[in-house]
């Protein structure tokens, strides 16, 4: 199990979590990787653009855990859940991958609502079931990876992501934003995992197992989605007053 997840880890890293040899596959001979890092490049610019931008209709991204530090401007948010905030450029980032893989842009936006609607709630499930993360974990996490990532078999896909940014720093300060969300649920599934195994009699990647456990987190995720309510934000006031600044 721990090398499945790892594998998970290494392969993508990013805001996407997803495998990354299948797609490698769909796409044939475009260089997913470099065409991923240019995306993620670009996702890193906008979100220091927005920081800049800020006016007086801001909001935190979520009312919990460490994310809720994290400001975006009232002009970003695509939808309101409970207790976290989706922002229209979640949504951009989710569907270019999905338009990588080679889906249509009708279809990559549909994958891309249900991506970024699951990888929320989770986020509120991992941190109300007591796996959120501080500061200094994730610089720790951060550190392990990038030796991790130097000894991996696919460390020059790695390189190419990294490559698209204009300065290595700039790629991990990135990635240092996105485990504020990610991480807490790597952490939480991770142990949910674990604790069916355990109580399978189970601990390792049985085939059988291992889809009757993904088919359990599929119901995990659509349930934290329903928790969730979300509602598409066409007016400001639409959006629960916890969220203000």
């Amino acid at each position: 199990m721990k090398k499945r997840i790892g594998i998970i880890v290494l392969s993508v890293f990013a805001v996407i979590i997803v495998a990354y040899f299948p797609v490698k596959k769909i796409v044939g001979k475009n260089d997913f990787m470099s065409e991923w890092g240019r995306v993620l490049s670009d996702d890193s610019k906008e979100k220091a653009d927005n920081t800049n931008k800020q006016d007086g209709c801001n909001y935190k991204i979520s009312s919990v855990g460490l994310s809720s530090k994290t400001i975006i401007s009232g002009d970003d948010i695509f939808e309101a859940g409970t207790d976290v905030l989706i922002t229209n450029q979640e949504l951009k980032i989710a569907k270019a991958f999905y338009i990588l893989q080679g889906q249509s842009d009708n279809k990559a936006e549909k994958a891309a609502v249900k991506y970024v609607e699951q990888y929320n709630a989770m986020y509120v499930e991992a941190v109300d079931n007591g796996f959120d993360v501080t500061e200094k974990e994730i610089d720790d996490y951060t550190s392990e990876f990038k030796t991790m990532a130097a000894q991996s078999g696919n460390s020059f896909d790695i390189e190419k992501v990294i490559a698209q940014f204009d300065s290595e720093d700039e790629y991990w300060n990135y990635q240092k934003i996105v485990l504020q969300k990610q991480l807490p649920i790597q952490k939480y599934i991770q142990s949910l995992e674990e604790d069916y195994r355990i109580n399978i009699g189970n601990d390792d990647d049985n085939n059988d197992d291992t889809v009757l456990w993904d088919e359990k987190l599929v119901k995990m995720q659509e349930e934290a989605v329903k928790k969730q309510q979300y509602k598409k934000i066409d007016n400001l006031n639409m959006i629960d007053k916890k969220f203000e600044v």
